[in-house]
């Protein structure tokens, strides 16, 4: 996976839609070709029949964010496994660097988190106030004490969910 470079005149970043299981075949040809492209990936336990076993899987499946110039862009379609550039009305999705940031840190997280606002209910917008994941806005699905928030990615309509805790979070609105 490359390194995230961000700076204020970095072009835009778009969703690739791959075949099944063809996003890390996908990474490997965009490096070969010197696109840039970003493919998030989590460490996951899996039991076999014998043993357990860490497997790196794709955060984002059927998914790959690229960087392209217009004239990249029928080598990137026409490279094995892509199947078409992800678009609403008419438009390329596009990720925000904030998207983007808010995916890495989610990745570099590893602390667990507490929900110290007890007037929060399940299904409510928030804002995250301090900790990791300072300035983003989130969905709250569970509160009990320690509550799990789904980040969401508006561009790509898929979020990720994450403990919180000892971050101070408010209500949007």
């Amino acid at each position: 996976m490359t390194d995230l470079k961000f700076e204020p005149n970095t072009k835009d970043w778009f969703v690739l839609c791959t075949r099944s299981r063809y996003e890390k075949k996908l990474a490997l040809s965009f490096e070969k070709a010197g696109i840039p492209y970003f493919l998030p990936t989590k460490i996951v336990r899996k039991k076999w029949s014998d043993r357990w076993k860490n497997v790196e899987t794709v955060l984002f499946p059927g998914s790959i964010f690229v960087q392209f110039e217009e004239v990249d862009r029928y080598k990137i379609l026409n490279t094995p496994g892509a199947v078409r550039f992800l678009h609403f009305a008419g438009k390329y999705a596009k990720l925000s660097r904030l998207d983007l940031e808010m995916i890495n840190k989610t990745l570099d997280d590893t602390q667990e988190l507490e929900v110290v606002n007890s007037e929060l209910f399940e299904g409510q917008e928030v804002k995250i106030t301090s900790g990791p994941f300072n300035g983003f806005d989130a969905k709250l699905i569970h509160h009990n004490g320690k509550g799990k928030l789904l980040l969401e990615v508006k561009a790509i309509a898929q979020g990720v969910v994450i403990e919180i805790g000892n971050a101070k979070i408010t209500p949007v609105g």
